[in-house]
């Protein structure tokens, strides 16, 4: 009987221990830096070729297994690298690969540059800065990432985790898909 009730206090106080834990995680809190606007990747290259190297060659697969999204960041060599007369003179680039289910949908070139939420490195598209992603990494196989340098304010909602994966997830419809011709509208 006493082992029993020991018991029942133990699963009682880790389960405690876990909704605690859970609810600090959701709260951490995230600063912005002021940084200068036309900052170059060279000002910061340790932080930046840490988290670059760390992501370079992996399939990330966003948020959770049924997520069907990710990326392949690759290595960019930048031709340009160390040429002040150019945009990209300054930048450590990579070139992102971002998916649907197992399928590519869009390439960019991507400049890799000191975040201005503290901790994170951005990473924004040299053909549209509206493409960005504000990373850090947390462990070996798992980064988190704002889209924007804004959404730093409410992490509970804005704030997604990528995980290293084998494979991504591959489309429950495609199967299912006829083709114009087997659909019928094409006579």
């Amino acid at each position: 009987m006493e082992k029993e009730k020991m018991d029942k206090i133990i699963s009682v106080v880790f389960a405690s221990l876990i909704a605690v834990s859970s609810f600090a995680a959701s709260a951490e809190t995230f600063e912005r830096v002021e940084l200068d606007k036309d900052r170059t990747s060279v000002q910061y290259a340790g932080p930046i070729k840490s988290v670059t190297k760390s992501l370079e060659g992996y399939k990330w697969l966003g948020q959770s297994d049924d997520m069907n999204g990710g990326v392949v960041f690759e290595p960019h060599v930048n031709n340009s690298f160390g040429k002040n007369d150019t945009e990209t003179g300054g930048a450590i680039m990579v070139r992102a690969t971002y998916y649907l289910y197992d399928k590519p949908v869009k390439e960019a070139l991507m400049i890799a540059r000191q975040s201005q939420v503290a901790g994170f490195v951005e990473f924004y598209s040299l053909d549209s800065r509206e493409l960005q992603l504000h990373i850090r990494m947390v462990g070996a196989d798992t980064f988190q990432a704002f889209s924007s340098d804004d959404q730093y304010q409410n992490p509970a909602k804005n704030l997604m985790t990528y995980k290293k994966v084998e494979e991504f997830n591959k489309s429950n419809y495609k199967d299912k898909l006829k083709s114009a011709r087997d659909s019928g509208m094409i006579f």
